[in-house]
C-alpha cells in the first residue's frame, strides 16, 4: 500500500525520484501545508512568522471538540502568538514568552466555553518551535508533535499528552499497538480545559546545523502514516519546496480521516 503511495508522489521502483534535479538554489527556509481532508469542517491552524533579528515562531494548532468550535480555539492560539511575537522587541527569556503566551491563549479558550455554551468542551492543541539564531526551543500541549530531522536520523522532540502514550511510557503496550490503539487520539492535556490541569512542555535551547530541518505535524500526519514512512517522505524531498505539501498528500493518500498539516523549518544560515 505504501508503495503505491510513492508511486503517486512521482517515485520510480528503486525509490529514486522521477523528476529532474533538486534547484537548491531556490530552496525555501520555510513551508507549510493543511487541508481539511476527509472531515467535515476544518479545524486546524498554522502560522509561520517572518524572520526577525534571526528569529522565527512556527506553530500547528489542532482544533478539538468539533462542534465545540475547535476551530475557533486553533485559529485564536495562532492569532496570539502571531500578535504577541510581532509586539516584541525583546523576548528575553524565550521559554517564559512561550508558556506564559499559551496562558493567556488557554485561559481566553476556556473562559469562551464556560460563557457561552455553544462553545463548551473547544479547545486546541499546540506544538511548535522558536528559532534563536543556531539554537531552537520547543513547545507542546496535547498530541501534535514536533520532529527534528538530524545527520539523517528523525528524532521526535515532543511527547504526546494523551492515553496512549502513558501506556507506552509504562511499556505496557508496543509502539505497533500504539499505531492502532482505539483510544490514541485521547489526550491528557489540551488548551481548553481547567488551567491547573494543563501540561506545558517547553524545552531548550538545542543546537540545530545548517541543513537541518525541524517538522512539526497534526496528528492527520502521525495517525496516518508511521515514522518509518515519515522519514521515507522526508526523505525523498528533504531538498524540494514540496516537503509539506508531499507529507500532507502522503497522509491523505494512506487514509487520513483527520485534518492534515505540515509545517518545516529548514535552517540555511551558518
Amino acid at each position: 500500500m505504501f508503495e503505491k503511495i510513492l508511486n503517486k508522489l512521482n517515485f520510480n521502483s528503486s525509490g529514486m525520484k522521477t523528476t529532474d534535479s533538486f534547484a537548491n538554489s531556490d530552496l525555501q527556509s520555510t513551508g507549510g501545508h493543511s487541508i481539511q481532508g476527509r472531515k467535515p469542517s476544518q479545524e486546524d491552524s498554522y502560522y509561520i512568522s517572518e524572520k526577525r533579528d534571526n528569529r522565527q515562531l512556527l506553530l500547528v494548532a489542532d482544533g478539538v471538540g468539533g462542534h465545540g468550535h475547535g476551530d475557533f480555539a486553533s485559529s485564536l492560539a495562532v492569532d496570539i502568538f502571531k500578535n504577541t511575537f510581532a509586539q516584541n522587541k525583546n523576548f528575553g527569556d524565550i521559554p517564559s514568552f512561550l508558556r506564559k503566551t499559551a496562558l493567556v491563549v488557554a485561559s481566553m479558550v476556556l473562559q469562551k466555553s464556560l460563557d457561552e455554551p455553544e462553545y463548551k468542551n473547544c479547545g486546541t492543541t499546540l506544538t511548535g518551535f522558536f528559532i534563536d539564531n543556531n539554537k531552537f526551543y520547543t513547545i507542546n500541549i496535547g498530541d501534535s508533535r514536533c520532529y527534528h530531522l538530524s545527520k539523517d536520523e528523525l528524532i521526535r522532540i515532543t511527547r504526546d499528552h494523551s492515553i496512549v502514550q502513558d501506556l507506552l511510557d509504562k511499556h505496557e503496550i508496543t509502539e505497533a499497538e500504539a499505531f492502532v490503539h482505539p483510544k490514541r487520539n485521547m489526550m491528557t492535556s489540551a488548551i481548553g480545559q481547567p488551567i491547573s490541569m494543563l501540561k506545558i512542555d517547553v524545552e531548550g535551547p538545542k543546537p540545530i546545523d545548517f541543513g537541518e530541518i525541524l517538522f512539526a505535524f497534526s496528528d492527520g500526519v502521525h495517525d496516518a502514516l508511521t515514522e518509518s514512512q515519515i522519514k521515507t517522505i522526508i526523505e525523498k524531498y528533504k531538498k524540494t519546496n514540496e516537503l509539506a505539501n508531499k507529507l500532507v498528500e502522503a497522509s491523505y493518500s494512506a487514509g487520513g480521516k483527520d485534518n492534515i498539516t505540515a509545517i518545516y523549518y529548514r535552517h540555511l544560515q551558518i
